[in-house]
């Protein structure tokens, strides 16, 4: 078997490299805390099926290749048309990142509330210290010396999204964080960082979104995303997630979203994930104090060979938390979903609510699902459940349909839509659902069984 830490020199030696290039640039404590997040990742090395966390996800793919840092992208600004990763949003703030860097010609801010800080993450890094700004809450929430692609994306550390909102400071249209990558000719990656902010009572809806710069080479050449969101939310502050993922058949992405709620935030996610040879994203909440809520869903679309697996971890760690947690799987050809969704109910955290299902639907004999949901509850006043289901399309549901007038075609479509629409439907703006719902039909044109074409 190759060595572990052999296989992750390739990352330290272009981390060698980009810290030379970089000398004297950085602060002192942001150079610390790289190199920190590089031991932690040489300690803990690729992890493998034999570890319980990976145990339905292999990154066999990426220990085989090496990732050099994407290069500033050398595509003209003004040749890019943002608007089409928009999902249909034409005002608010908008920040644009190319291969992973700011890219401001694309982006705006527009009018924020009074004390509200937004822009790049790499200008605010530059400019606070290590106990205020992003530093404040950079590795607070996320581990680097639990989750090794964690620790990665913070050694190479170099921009993203800064938001912190004032107490009581409402953003009135959605906050885009628009990832983009130029088609490349070898495989290079990008870790993007995104740290959130939220004093009490104030509310934010972000949305972000990864995708290839130029759609028409779509999954031509595997590169890497790995991102990482921290998001802290102050008492009675609320804040939604829509995350949006589509780089391609060939693209590899790993993701990692934590929170935590103080009293009466709320924390609302919905990750969707369109497709990607390998694909996963991990989520923690922590409910921390009491009367905090979280509501989880997702949706994975796939086919041909593409993987993803959605990991999520909840912890009620307060009397009179909430949590709900809805994903859902639509499978076509030889493609794999996987769900591991863990509700852990500390003995203090009474008068609980925790609500978890998967369903997955198969569109192929070949496709296959996955799914593991947990409960881990030490307290005794609590109301907890959790299922998961797997199946095909109703020939029952599709007769009706057809007798209706529908072709096979398009009872299929119908029927498929109906199934996926009930996660896009938990996004809270009007827009940003019609952005999902048009995207998901464009997919599900690609999926075998759902009345489309391969």
């Amino acid at each position: 078997m190759p060595n572990l830490v052999t296989e992750a020199n390739a990352f330290l030696a272009d981390f060698e490299r980009r810290e030379q290039e970089e000398a004297g640039r950085a602060p002192g404590w942001l150079l610390e805390v790289r190199r920190e997040a590089m031991r932690a990742f040489l300690d803990q090395g690729f992890p493998t099926r034999r570890d319980e966390e990976w145990i339905y996800t292999d990154v066999t793919p990426l220990r085989r290749h090496r990732f050099p840092l994407a290069p500033r992208t050398s595509t003209r600004p003004a040749t890019l048309a943002p608007q089409r990763f928009a999902l249909g949003l034409d005002r608010g703030p908008r920040l644009v990142f190319l291969n992973g860097r700011f890219e401001p010609t694309l982006s705006r801010t527009g009018a924020l509330p009074e004390g509200t800080e937004l822009g790049p993450l790499a200008e605010a890094l530059t400019r606070t210290g290590a106990a205020d700004g992003p530093g404040a809450v950079l590795g607070t929430l996320a581990a680097a010396a639990r989750h090794p692609f964690v620790a990665l994306n913070t050694a190479f550390l170099a921009d993203g999204l800064w938001l912190r909102l004032p107490p009581g400071a409402c953003v009135d249209d959605p906050i885009q964080a628009i990832f983009l990558a130029e088609p490349r000719g070898e495989p290079s990656a990008a870790h993007p960082r995104l740290l959130l902010d939220l004093g009490a009572g104030a509310r934010a809806v972000v949305v972000e979104r990864y995708g290839l710069e130029c759609v028409g080479a779509l999954g031509e050449v595997g590169g890497l995303t790995n991102t990482v969101l921290e998001a802290r939310l102050g008492a009675g502050a609320a804040l939604e997630v829509v995350r949006v993922q589509r780089e391609g058949g060939a693209e590899h992405h790993l993701g990692f979203t934590a929170a935590r709620l103080a009293r009466d935030a709320r924390f609302t996610q919905v990750a969707v994930t369109l497709g990607g040879a390998l694909c996963r994203h991990e989520t923690h909440v922590d409910l921390a104090e009491p009367g905090a809520a979280c509501d989880l869903s997702g949706l994975y679309a796939l086919a041909g060979r593409e993987h993803a697996d959605h990991h999520t971890v909840v912890r009620h760690a307060a009397p009179r938390c909430t949590s709900r947690q809805l994903y859902k799987g639509v499978l076509a050809g030889r493609s794999i979903g996987a769900f591991t969704g863990r509700v852990i109910v500390e003995a203090d955290a009474q008068q609980t609510a925790a609500e978890q299902a998967n369903h997955n639907l198969l569109l192929s004999p070949e496709a296959l699902a996955e799914t593991r949901p947990q409960l881990e509850i030490h307290a005794d006043d609590v109301k907890c459940s959790h299922g998961a289901t797997i199946g095909q399309l109703d020939d029952e549901a599709l007769f009706y349909l057809r007798t209706r007038g529908l072709d096979a075609a398009a009872a299929g479509h119908l029927l498929v839509h109906a199934f996926a629409d009930e996660v896009i439907e938990r996004a809270a703006e009007e827009r940003v659902r019609a952005g999902l719902a048009a995207l998901l039909a464009a997919r599900l044109d690609l999926a075998p069984g759902a009345g489309g074409r391969r």
